[in-house]
């Protein structure tokens, strides 16, 4: 009994060791994927705007993805890129995000990132636009997406944006949880808060450009 006492109090020990690296391990491999398909979102959204005069995708509110053959079909940003992406739309999925399951919608991942539009809304008086790349003065500082923290979007929602609220930050679950960014020269970084020395949702920027939200 007192050996059996001792291996379990060693296997116990073992396992409180365990929990924290694999659990760091898995936080790493969480990030290296975001990383990556932002890197992949930013590249198709670069492709799209040599294509289109220098203009990104517009982003006009909820819209999920539709049959793209109607005509008169609106489409997401998101859906948007698909040609440009190879139809993959894996690439917007959070990683390790739970599936979403209800009797209306079918089980999905939840969309994780969202288009950098508030450059566009505010040049075009507060009213929805494609945001153009050549009136970006700092393309290593404009926000052209990110991780969503923002809870009110729905999860058929594959039009998320910044236009009027800030999905990154607002949303932020716990102390000290760092934000992906993807920025128009097509860099990604980590951010605990919105620094306006170094980040900014202006085409006049960077810094000292507080969002209007």
């Amino acid at each position: 009994m007192v050996e059996l006492l001792v291996t379990m109090a060693i296997i116990g020990l073992l396992a409180a060791l365990l929990v924290p690296a694999v659990r760091g391990s898995l936080d790493k491999a969480r990030v290296g994927q975001l990383t990556s398909n932002l890197r992949q979102v930013g590249a198709s959204l670069l492709s799209y705007s040599v294509d289109n005069e220098g203009r990104f995708p517009l982003a006009g509110g909820f819209l999920p993805y539709v049959n793209a053959a109607d005509p008169a079909a609106v489409v997401s940003w998101q859906q948007a890129l698909d040609s440009y992406m190879g139809g993959d739309r894996r690439v917007f999925f959070f990683p390790n995000t739970p599936t979403v399951n209800s009797e209306v919608q079918p089980i999905l991942n939840t969309y994780g990132f969202f288009l950098g539009a508030r450059a566009a809304y505010i040049d075009n008086n507060n009213t929805f636009a494609a945001v153009n790349l050549y009136k970006i003065r700092a393309p290593s500082s404009y926000i052209l997406g990110g991780e969503v923290r923002y809870s009110s979007f729905s999860a058929a929602d594959a039009d998320r944006d910044n236009y009027t609220s800030d999905p990154a930050f607002d949303g932020k679950t716990s102390a000290g949880e760092s934000i992906q960014l993807l920025f128009a020269d097509g860099s990604v970084r980590r951010y605990l808060s919105f620094d306006q020395n170094q980040i900014t949702t202006r085409y006049d920027g960077p810094g000292l450009l507080t969002p209007e939200w």
